[in-house]
């Protein structure tokens, strides 16, 4: 088995000029936390993820270290965080895309990627060697869906 079995060729992805406010209402519909960022050409840009407009909605003394561990005196209501969140909805997701953590490739072993989702990677993203494009993303779900592939379960 190779990772080309492995990994999602049916994903979801953002166009870096995609603002906040679809990036959102994409991962509301597909119920994930974060999602691959690629540019015009197809290249992978980056992660969009929830923790980081979570991050924009924190008092920014939250951030720092260790940050706060007690906000209690934060007084923030639902209607205030969302129109923090209004403020921001139409930037592009490339002002928050972050490096994702962990890139395979479609030859990646599998064994290489069961390391990574071990250690705690999430979606990680296929990246093409020679062209750098996003050509897939591979979860735990989809290692767990492979592994019982052509076997009983």
């Amino acid at each position: 088995m190779n990772s080309a079995v492995i990994f999602n060729r049916d994903f979801h992805a953002l166009k870096d000029t995609d603002t906040v406010a679809e990036a959102t209402q994409r991962m509301l519909h597909h119920r994930v936390s974060d999602l691959p960022v690629i540019d015009a050409s197809g290249k992978l840009v980056g992660m969009f993820k929830l923790d980081r407009i979570f991050a924009e909605l924190l008092p920014k003394a939250a951030l720092v270290g260790y940050g706060m561990p007690d906000l209690t005196f934060v007084s923030d209501t639902l209607v205030q965080l969302r129109d923090r969140m209004r403020a921001i909805d139409a930037f592009p997701v490339r002002d928050f895309a972050v490096k994702a953590d962990h890139v395979v490739h479609p030859d990646t072993t599998p064994i290489e990627i069961v390391l990574l989702l071990y250690r705690g990677a999430g979606n990680v993203p296929v990246v093409a060697r020679d062209s750098g494009r996003l050509v897939g993303m591979v979860s735990a779900r989809d290692m767990l869906a492979a592994l019982h592939e052509g076997g009983n379960p």
